[in-house]
């Protein structure tokens, strides 16, 4: 009898102090169940290979640095900065030029500088993760620095 009241105590402890396992929660999670979801709102479009100037896009940055008339940046400042945004479409053809930096005369300067480093030059398109080809939009940071 007393072993039959010994096990009955043991499981009785052993199910009232059994600890629940939480399933784990990632941040992932947890940003989504706060944010509503508007299902009409398509995702943004994955470009798996994003377009690239014809030697690359560091050799696209070099011949916009080629490009500026210095003589105008000499009185803006030591260090300008701006970010180049380029809407290149399916055909290697550039839509749209945007420059966002603080000084507006250094952003004009490097959207004239860009006009002419992509004179008649096409651009390789970018694709997607099935190789065909898509509109695509490049940011580029750029820098100057007068010395």
């Amino acid at each position: 009898m007393k072993k039959t009241v010994l096990l009955f105590m043991m499981l009785l402890f052993g199910f009232g102090f059994a600890q629940k396992v939480k399933k784990e929660e990632k941040v992932k999670d947890k940003f989504e169940s706060k944010q509503p979801q508007d299902m009409s709102v398509p995702p943004p479009p994955m470009t798996a290979f994003p377009a690239q100037y014809p030697n690359g896009n560091k050799a696209f940055i070099n011949n916009v640095s080629k490009n500026m008339n210095k003589a105008t940046l000499k009185d803006l400042g030591k260090k300008l900065t701006t970010k180049i945004i380029l809407k290149i479409d399916t055909d290697g053809n550039i839509l749209n030029i945007s420059t966002y930096g603080a000084n507006q005369i250094f952003n004009s300067e490097v959207k004239k500088a860009v006009e002419k480093a992509t004179n008649n030059i096409k651009w390789e398109p970018g694709k997607n993760n099935k190789g065909e080809k898509v509109i695509d939009i490049v940011n580029l940071p750029f820098q100057y620095s007068n010395s």
